[in-house]
């Protein structure tokens, strides 16, 4: 919740106008305007309550270990977000989307990357594992919504910072 409050639910946002558009049987024009629209359609809604419904239950069982998911997810959904920026390129001509991905350089991603690993290392090395799979996570949607939406846009960043954060989750979980 404090995440939603702080971020003034953006990432819910985003990953709601995502989904709409993946749903949307459209052009791939069309598809970017229906993400602009302030509305919310049936599959918005339904990808903002799975997200918050699958969040607390996969924060349930792993905080009866340790806290340690509480710091390591957002950190996860962050270094790949930047990951999605500096691989991706912008499916839009403006927007702040494509101001933060035409200006991703490596020494950024790499900065970002080397982060995460140390941060995750100085938790548990077995972490590094669940951050690589959302790595590659992250590389398959990159290449999927260049396909569908012909690049990235800051509602798909957003939505990959909220979809990488669970995946992490989930791994912890099994």
């Amino acid at each position: 919740m404090l995440l939603a409050i702080i971020t003034g639910g953006l990432h819910l946002d985003a990953i709601a106008d995502t989904f709409d558009a993946i749903a949307a049987r459209k052009t791939i024009a069309e598809k970017l305007n229906i993400m602009k629209s302030p509305t919310v359609g049936p599959f918005g809604v339904a990808a903002i309550v799975f997200c918050i419904i699958l969040r607390y239950l996969l924060l349930k069982a792993p905080l009866a270990v340790n806290a340690y998911p509480l710091v390591l997810f957002p950190v996860v959904g962050r270094s790949c977000c930047v990951y999605a920026m500096f691989a991706g390129k912008s499916a839009m001509k403006e927007g702040l989307g494509r101001l933060f991905i035409e200006n991703t350089t490596p020494s950024i991603f790499l900065s970002s990357l080397m982060l995460a690993i140390s941060i995750m290392a100085a938790f548990d090395v077995r972490y590094l594992l669940s951050l690589l799979a959302c790595y590659a996570f992250t590389h398959l949607c990159v290449m999927s919504f260049q396909r569908l939406l012909g690049g990235l846009n800051g509602d798909v960043l957003g939505a990959l910072i909220e979809l990488n954060e669970l995946l992490f989750l989930l791994i912890l979980n099994l």
